[in-house]
């Protein structure tokens, strides 16, 4: 049974917690089918630190089971979201772990927090600020040519000011076939803080659908909620 055959339903705007609901389902059964859900979706989830998959837990009860996953970001892996400008980012400060398989970030900042993830990979914590929309700031740059020195006004590093071309196609003789050397690269969003994108997952659909299937039950929906709608379950 495909993941997506098992269609869902949001009925919270935060939902916490992704539910089947089989009439006439005795709680004991649905004890174990959410247990194995929760067990393939915590292999098949998205892993940085582990402690997403770590949260995720099972609920049942009689006619229904699930999984709770707790974190928002769980939700935004599992269904995707499009890309989008960090505009609410403004004026702030922003902590960010950055990889640092060279240790460069740690001798610059010996007192920076560190962790590693569930990969094995080495991250430091580091910080910067987003300014608010419209600053500029003044930089001096040297010419190579004759040295002399020029001040120029730039935009400041605001949610979706211009940024820095950070790919483009490789010169000739390397350039791919059908591109153009120094052409900027697909992909290349041009503006600061822009948030990528996440492609849906559906793992917790996936781990549903999969555990149901095991147990010889074929629910027609999943419903994305909150704590608010158990006892309607």
């Amino acid at each position: 049974m495909a993941p997506t055959e098992t269609a869902e339903l949001r009925i919270s705007n935060n939902p916490d917690r992704l539910i089947a609901i089989v009439p006439g389902l005795k709680a004991p059964r649905a004890r174990v089918i959410a247990n194995e859900a929760v067990r393939l979706a915590r292999r098949s989830a998205p892993k940085l630190t582990g402690d997403g998959a770590r949260r995720m837990q099972p609920i049942y009860g009689k006619g229904y089971y699930g999984i709770y996953f707790g974190y928002s970001y769980m939700w935004f892996q599992e269904q995707g979201i499009r890309p989008f400008t960090m505009s609410n980012l403004a004026g702030k400060t922003i902590p960010m772990w950055i990889d640092d398989p060279t240790g460069q970030e740690r001798v610059k900042n010996p007192k920076a927090k560190t962790r590693v993830t569930a990969s094995g990979k080495v991250q430091v914590l580091i910080f910067r600020k987003a300014a608010q929309k419209g600053q500029y700031k003044t930089v001096r740059r040297r010419s190579k040519v004759s040295g002399e020195v020029t001040e120029t006004r730039v935009p400041m590093s605001w949610p979706g000011a211009p940024g820095r071309i950070g790919v483009r196609e490789a010169a000739l003789p390397r350039t791919r076939p059908g591109k153009v050397a120094g052409q900027i690269a697909r992909g290349n969003v041009g503006v600061r803080w822009r948030h990528p994108g996440l492609g849906a997952r559906l793992f917790m659909n996936h781990a549903l659908t999969i555990a149901s299937g095991n147990a010889g039950l074929t629910p027609t929906r999943l419903y994305a909620a909150d704590a608010r709608w158990r006892a309607k379950f």
